[in-house]
C-alpha cells in the first residue's frame, strides 16, 4: 500500500466504531522476551488496565486472581479499571500523551489501531509459549494478530453471538430441535412452525426478532451472507468481488431472507429497530428466535431465571459455510514505552494461568482462546454451545486473514452498509436482488478504491 494510502493516526481515530484497523502497519517496539529467570523482583511494578464487562462478578474474580497472582510472583501490580466501552477514549488519548500503561486489555480493533500508530510492543516472542502452555490456540487466531510478521497483541477471549431461542415453545409445539448448529432452512421452517403454535394459542410472539436496519447489529444478515458462500471482498481484502463474482451466492441469501419476510417471520417495526431492540424483544418474551451476544443467556440467568430456564442456544446457523462471526473482544497488550518489559510479558503470560483465567471465565459470557480450557466443566450442557461456536468463528475481514481500514470505512455507523442496505433494498423497499447487488457492489468499489 502506498503512504497516500494508508490513513494517519488522528484520522484512524475517526474511524467509528473502533472495530478495525490498517492492514499494512507501521514498525513497533520490541519487547523483551520471556527471560526464564524466575519471578521479576518485588520492587517491579506493572500498570494495568482492565475493563469492566457486563458480568460483574467475573471482573471482581478476575481482578483478584491478577492480584494473587502478582502476591505469588514477588510483583506489584496497580490494576485500573472503567467500563468498556470506553476503550478508544481512555486509551487513544494516553497514546497521544505517551501515558499508556504497561500492559492492559482492549478488544481487537482498538488494538489494530494502537498497532499501526506505533503504540504497542512486540509479542510474538510470547506466542508461542503461551501455545505450548496451554494446549495451543485456538483455529484461526494467530492469522488475525499477525500484521506484517509482527503479533502486537494476544487474543485473550472471545465473544461468540449465538442463536437463542425457546426452547419450551419448541417442545410445546411437538417440534424436535436440531442438535449443536442449526441450518438456515431450520431456523425459517421450524420458527415459522413454533411462530404459529404461539398464535393458536392465543399468546402470538414473533419468530425472528431480527431487525432490517443498514447497518446491522446482531449480525443476522451478515453470518447469512457469509453461509451462503456470498462475500463483498476477495481473500487479499482489497478488491471487490461481489458482483463479479458473488452475485449468484449473494442472490440466494436475499431470496432466502425475502421469502422468511414474506412468510411474516420478522416483526412488523424490523425496519425500526436500534441497538437494544434486539436484546429487549427477548427479554420481554416477544420473539422466538434471535442472534445476538451470549449475554442475553447470561443477563436471564442472573436476572430472569425462568427465561434461561427455558432459553435453548446454538452457534449461527450454516449453509454453504459453517463459519459464524466472533470478535475479540478483549486482547492483551504492551506499551511500546513501558520501562518494565519483562515484569509486563511475565503478566501477560500469568493471565493464562488456570488460577487466573479458568474462574474469569467461568463468572463472565466469553470463550477461552486456548484449548487448555475448552473441557471446563461450564462447558457441558447449553453453554457447551458458546465453546462450539469460537472454535468455528472467524474473525473481522472474512475471507481475508484480517481486517483493514477500506472495511471499517465501508461499514462504518451511519454509512450504507452493503450487506444491511441490500437487505433493506430487497425486503423493505421492494427492489430487485440484481438492482439491490449493483448498487452495494458500485458503492463498495468507490470506498475500496480510496484505499487499494
Amino acid at each position: 500500500m502506498s503512504a497516500a494510502n494508508q490513513l494517519s493516526r488522528r484520522s484512524f481515530m475517526r474511524i467509528a466504531g473502533g472495530a478495525v484497523g490498517l492492514a499494512t502497519l507501521t514498525a513497533c517496539a520490541p519487547a523483551m522476551a520471556p527471560s526464564g529467570e524466575g519471578a521479576p523482583e518485588q520492587s517491579v511494578t506493572v500498570n494495568f488496565w482492565m475493563w469492566n464487562t457486563y458480568a460483574p462478578p467475573a471482573d471482581d474474580v478476575l481482578e483478584q486472581g491478577i492480584l494473587a497472582w502478582a502476591a505469588e510472583n514477588g510483583m506489584n501490580v496497580e490494576i485500573s479499571r472503567d467500563s468498556d466501552t470506553d476503550m478508544a477514549s481512555k486509551l487513544m488519548p494516553a497514546l497521544e500523551a505517551g501515558t499508556l500503561p504497561d500492559a492492559f486489555f482492549t478488544d481487537a480493533g482498538v488494538g489494530v489501531r494502537l498497532l499501526d500508530a506505533g503504540g504497542l510492543a512486540d509479542l510474538t516472542d510470547y506466542w508461542q509459549p503461551i501455545n505450548d502452555a496451554h494446549g495451543g490456540w485456538l483455529p484461526r487466531l494467530k492469522e488475525y494478530v499477525t500484521r506484517d510478521g509482527v503479533i502486537g497483541f494476544m487474543p485473550y477471549s472471545i465473544d461468540t453471538p449465538m442463536m437463542h431461542f425457546r426452547q419450551d415453545i419448541f417442545e410445546n409445539a411437538g417440534i424436535t430441535v436440531p442438535e449443536g448448529q442449526w441450518t438456515w432452512d431450520e431456523v425459517r421452517d421450524l420458527g415459522l412452525q413454533a411462530q404459529q403454535y404461539t398464535e393458536e394459542s392465543g399468546d402470538p410472539k414473533v419468530g425472528w426478532g431480527f431487525g432490517i436496519v443498514k447497518v446491522q447489529h446482531d449480525g443476522w444478515c451478515d453470518d447469512l451472507f457469509r453461509n451462503y458462500g456470498a462475500d463483498i471482498w476477495d481473500e487479499t481484502g482489497e478488491t471487490i468481488i461481489l458482483l463479479d463474482q458473488k452475485s449468484e451466492e449473494a442472490t440466494r441469501a436475499l431470496n432466502f431472507a425475502k421469502e422468511a419476510f414474506d412468510m411474516g417471520l420478522f416483526p412488523n417495526d424490523a425496519a425500526s429497530w436500534d441497538y437494544s431492540s434486539n436484546n429487549k424483544s427477548y427479554q420481554e418474551e416477544q420473539s422466538i428466535i434471535v442472534i445476538n451476544a451470549a449475554s442475553i443467556y447470561t443477563w436471564a440467568e442472573e436476572n430472569k431465571p425462568e427465561l434461561a430456564e427455558v432459553t435453548g442456544l446454538a452457534p449461527k446457523p450454516k449453509d454453504a459455510r459453517d463459519t459464524t462471526n466472533a470478535s475479540l473482544r478483549y486482547c492483551t497488550m504492551m506499551s511500546a514505552n513501558t520501562k518494565v518489559p519483562e515484569a509486563a510479558g511475565e503478566l501477560i503470560q500469568g493471565l493464562y494461568t488456570s488460577d487466573v483465567y479458568a474462574p474469569w471465565l467461568e463468572k463472565g459470557f466469553v470463550t477461552n482462546v486456548v484449548h487448555e480450557y475448552d473441557t471446563l466443566p461450564m462447558w457441558e450442557g447449553k453453554r457447551a454451545q458458546f465453546n462450539q461456536a469460537a472454535n468455528i468463528g472467524v474473525y473481522s475481514g472474512y475471507p481475508a486473514p484480517y481486517d483493514n481500514a477500506a472495511m471499517a470505512d465501508l461499514n462504518n455507523v451511519g454509512s450504507n452498509a452493503p450487506i444491511g442496505t441490500m437487505m433493506v433494498r430487497v425486503l423493505i423497499d421492494g427492489w430487485t436482488t440484481e438492482d439491490a447487488i449493483n448498487e452495494s457492489d458500485e458503492f463498495a468499489k468507490q470506498v475500496f478504491a480510496r484505499y487499494f
